[in-house]
């Protein structure tokens, strides 16, 4: 039986949510027999992890280890006839797209971090920025191969009822290895991008609803500070695949996609200092208010962007979360059906004023029903909320997601468990016989 390794402290990427656990690290298939072993032997259960970018605590375990899984991250084949990659469990998206990008494809769906595991997305069965048009990861998974307990590696196509078990499934009882997933062909790495501000709730519900049969990637930043006829004013983003011109650059190298990356005229530790400095107070208000005040004044604005630019900008403001601490920040998204929306967002944002605790960061986007067992998108709107934890505002703050979580029941709506760490989810499950 191998050793059991030190406790140390385990995160999620929300800072919130913390535990001290044994970390298993394998980086074969073998390594991890080996530890799944020695935790059956000890009578433990293990919870998978990935890069551990789930906001809150699905990759925690506070009562036993956690086994890492990007130590399983090799590239095992890629068919360019069909764009179908297999690729280990642990290969984040950034490793996948800098593989694909030179050969002329993309992952078909991808989260607003490069830096999820294959395992981890589908675990989550993830959705992006472009849900209406492509659904979830799920959507372009062709099998997953999965490590059963007497330490057989099963694959398992889509489309069967095996399949259906483990999409979504993130506590899952044997891991995810290994994802088969069909990658989409681009002609160039860019889009063709319009940004354009609406004034209220109403305008950015239709708008997004308008955008999503014209445009691939539809989405929307919201003011939560704002209130009155102002309430749900936002600045939407609407994407295309920019095509072929002669004499333009393709843009299908690591180094044109990272090019046009940019965070502003300053340097990634001034905007770090910055953020340290606004993200936990009511500085944020004036931010929210700046941001929508220059996208009404530019009108409707159009430009190029590169894929990565579009998908990630984040990420390359290493550490941003780091500016939440001590206290961390929660993140809860809504989803509701478009039926409902109106009112339940409309909700959902006069809770917050009446809390007194708002939303420094919040992210609307229009989705397609998800019809996988385990799916949480309907045909709707999804709005993601961030809160910075403090001292001040932390017993609210759990007051208030006990009201989202009243709010979802009532309209039919849906919570994410990636985002989701203060038991929603499974209040949501208790009212629906189990299902997430």
């Amino acid at each position: 039986m191998s050793a059991l390794p030190a406790p140390e402290r385990v995160e999620g990427f929300g800072l919130y949510n913390v535990s001290v656990s044994p970390v298993y690290r394998p980086s074969s298939l073998n390594a991890l027999r080996d530890a799944l072993a020695a935790c059956a032997a000890r009578g433990e259960a293990p919870v998978f992890r990935g890069s551990g970018r789930s906001y809150g605590d699905a990759s925690l375990n506070a009562l036993g280890p956690v086994i890492e899984m990007t130590g399983l991250n090799a590239i095992a084949g890629f068919d360019e006839a069909t764009g179908i990659v297999r690729a280990g469990a642990g290969l984040t998206l950034g490793a996948l797209w800098q593989f694909s990008i030179p050969l002329g494809f993309w992952p078909p769906v991808v989260t607003g971090t490069m830096h999820v595991t294959l395992g981890g997305a589908v675990a989550m069965n993830v959705h992006g920025k472009n849900g209406w048009r492509k659904g979830t990861i799920g959507d372009h998974v062709e099998s997953v191969s999965v490590l059963k307990s007497d330490g057989r590696v099963e694959e398992i196509a889509r489309g069967t009822p095996a399949f259906d078990d483990v999409l979504g499934n993130w506590r899952p009882q044997g891991p995810i290895v290994e994802v088969s997933l069909r990658l989409k062909r681009v002609a160039t790495g860019y889009l063709d991008v319009e940004a354009f501000a609406t004034p209220n709730l109403t305008a950015t519900l239709d708008a997004l609803d308008r955008a999503k049969d014209g445009w691939d990637y539809v989405v929307g930043w919201m003011d939560c500070w704002a209130a009155g006829a102002g309430l749900g004013r936002s600045v939407v983003h609407v994407a295309n695949e920019h095509a072929l011109k002669e004499g333009e650059p393709r843009g299908l190298s690591v180094a044109e996609q990272t090019a046009d990356v940019r965070m502003g005229p300053l340097p990634a530790p001034v905007l770090l200092l910055g953020l340290r400095l606004t993200a936990g107070g009511p500085q944020m208000r004036l931010v929210n208010l700046a941001k929508y005040v220059s996208a009404a004044a530019h009108g409707r604005k159009r430009y190029r962007q590169s894929l990565v630019a579009f998908s990630f900008l984040l990420d390359y403001l290493p550490g941003w979360n780091e500016a939440y601490r001590p206290g961390g920040f929660i993140q809860y998204q809504l989803f509701v059906p478009k039926a409902a929306a109106g009112a339940a967002l409309e909700k959902a944002l006069r809770l917050q004023h009446d809390a007194g605790v708002v939303s420094s960061l919040a992210v609307i986007k229009r989705h397609r029903a998800d019809p996988s067992p385990r799916g949480y998108v309907p045909d709707g709107f999804s709005l993601a909320l961030d809160f910075p934890v403090t001292r001040r505002n932390a017993s609210r703050l759990v007051r208030l997601c006990r009201a989202f979580d009243a709010l979802l029941l009532e309209c039919g709506g849906r919570a994410y468990r990636a985002k989701d760490c203060v038991g929603s989810v499974e209040r949501l499950a208790g009212a629906r016989g189990g299902r997430p």
